[in-house]
């Protein structure tokens, strides 16, 4: 079964998502082919879960050295890895349902 389209994009990252959905905004037929998952470096395993990771420790680091004033006793150290994998897997997952969806 062969199938024909208007504009394939070669990767499923943000600039492959945007010219696809520029595309088919103007009623182009369109496919992302992708490797692994939509979203790209970025969203999998580059800036995004950097960025939840960083901030993830600078809440830690807040937690430990304010907590103990207010009478809290937090250890943090075995949440923070756990709690941010959710996060990151929860972001991607949105992101690639937005992308469905589109």
């Amino acid at each position: 079964m062969t199938k024909h389209y208007d504009y394939i994009a070669i990767g499923g990252g943000s600039g492959g998502i945007a010219s696809i959905n520029r595309a088919a905004s103007y009623g182009k037929k369109c496919a992302i082919i992708e490797a692994k998952y939509l979203g790209g470096t970025c969203v999998n395993v580059g800036c995004v879960p950097k960025k939840v990771m960083f901030y993830g420790a600078q809440i830690a680091e807040a937690i430990n050295h304010y907590a103990p004033d207010y009478g809290f006793n937090v250890d943090v150290k075995n949440l923070i890895l756990r709690n941010s994998l959710k996060v990151v897997r929860r972001i991607s997952a949105v992101f690639t349902l937005l992308t469905i969806m589109c």
